[in-house]
């Protein structure tokens, strides 16, 4: 959803809207479906520039980094955010960011792009990884069988080429 920011001259402007992001918006790695995402703020002018402050929540599947399998996932926050116009933005290429514009994002025709701000805002919430639980398995690097699953993985255990040597010392006194 855009909101026009045309009309915000001295009056802040109020939004909360229900969105739904699919997984290519976000980490298609990480996110195994649609995340559910309740986005509350406001919008207040200065000068050219915009302020948009808020709220988020939101729920989705994230995929266990060991065995894939779906875990539930929430996250809430708070954000701040600097809107300038598409005028001021630097271009193309690599640029030299103060600390202070770390926050700072550039509108498209004088737009706010909801959707565009809640992925931002998601992404960044986002855990680096994420497990089903502690003890996962994970997959077998050779079948992809989920080891967690009695039976999933009938491979033998591959052995070490290091303790071949071993192997050989040992077999040899078996003989005596």
């Amino acid at each position: 959803m855009k909101v026009d920011l045309s009309s915000v001259e001295s009056e802040p402007l109020g939004f909360d809207e229900k969105l739904s992001l699919s997984p290519d918006r976000l980490d298609e790695d990480q996110v195994a479906g649609a995340v559910e995402v309740r986005l509350v703020g406001t919008v207040r002018p200065m000068g050219d520039n915009f302020l948009v402050d808020g709220t988020f929540r939101a729920s989705g599947p994230m995929a266990c980094s060991r065995c894939l399998a779906p875990v539930p996932w929430q996250a809430e926050d708070r954000f701040s955010v600097e809107y300038r116009p598409g005028s001021a933005a630097p271009g193309e290429g690599e640029f030299v960011i103060d600390e202070g514009e770390l926050d700072v994002a550039f509108l498209v025709d004088h737009e706010l792009d909801l959707d565009d701000l809640a992925a931002e805002q998601v992404s960044l919430a986002l855990p680096m990884r994420i497990v089903c639980d502690e003890s996962c398995a994970g997959l077998c690097p050779r079948c992809g069988g989920n080891r967690n699953v009695e039976g999933a993985c009938r491979c033998e255990p591959e052995i070490d080429p290091r303790w071949h040597a071993l192997q050989d010392i040992s077999g040899s006194n078996s003989a005596n």
